[in-house]
């Protein structure tokens, strides 16, 4: 999923000021230093890392598994006049052991895996940390998961699962997006088409979503400790009733 189809769907809502907003509030929460090691892990294109070496985080290292993704960093850093480790990695086979002072795991880059996979990654993070090390994620909330398709969803006559379908324009295409849940087994799938100088495009993808409190519960059971929780990058209190977009936590090392 996560190649240049991907890219070209996003990247036209990925804004220059929406990632100095999002840098500004991830500093804050995770309690960056200058001086900090720091892992941005399933980078993407690098867009947070690049924004925290213009800011004078000279110790970042970013590793993603897309080679779309990777190319595209080193080329944009480049461009920026900044310099990050940027790696090719796998997520599920981290080789790092007590070396960083913070990882951040951002945009939804968790729960493309089955449960006992995204628990393992939570080890191998922490595994990656050093002792007290700050571990912060930024992913979708599985609370307005639920509530969104408990509001908009329709039965969906072939699957018998909840159905959103519409029609956006993303970076300039005309998108049609199908997306269906399963409340059951916590799973959102999401199909996306469009076409491009004619020729239809299209990709699906399917993400895990958790609740804040089995967020909890596997980072505790992962060796982490809970600090903080926010609902957004405004810095709102996440609440599991009222509309968080976002599932954000700050985690230390035990």
């Amino acid at each position: 999923m996560f190649d240049q189809k991907y890219l070209d769907t996003y990247l036209g809502g990925l804004t220059a000021e929406r990632t100095t907003e999002e840098v500004d509030f991830y500093i804050k929460a995770a309690k960056l230093k200058q001086s900090d090691e720091i892992l941005d892990l399933a980078c993407g294109h690098g867009r947070h890392s690049i924004e925290l070496a213009k800011r004078g985080f000279v110790h970042v290292t970013a590793s993603d598994y897309s080679e779309v993704f990777i190319s595209k960093a080193i080329k944009d850093a480049k461009d920026a006049g900044v310099k990050i480790s940027f790696i090719q990695e796998d997520m599920k086979k981290l080789p790092y052991k007590d070396k960083f002072n913070a990882v951040l795991l951002l945009f939804t880059a968790f729960g493309y895996f089955d449960d006992e996979t995204n628990k393992d990654v939570l080890k191998q993070i922490q595994n990656s940390l050093k002792p007290d090390g700050r571990f912060l994620i930024d992913v979708v909330s599985g609370e307005a998961v639920i509530r969104r398709f408990e509001r908009e969803g329709v039965p969906d006559r072939k699957t018998g699962l909840p159905l959103i379908a519409r029609q956006v324009e993303m970076s300039g295409h005309i998108t049609d997006e199908s997306e269906w849940f399963d409340k059951e087994e916590q799973v959102l799938h999401s199909h996306r088409e469009w076409l491009d100088e004619g020729k239809k495009k299209e990709y699906d993808y399917y993400l895990h979503v958790y609740t804040m409190q089995q967020y909890e519960q596997m980072l505790t059971g992962a060796g982490f400790i809970v600090d903080s929780t926010w609902g957004d990058t405004n810095g709102n209190p996440f609440s599991s009733v009222d509309d968080s977009s976002r599932t954000i936590i700050l985690a230390r090392k035990k």
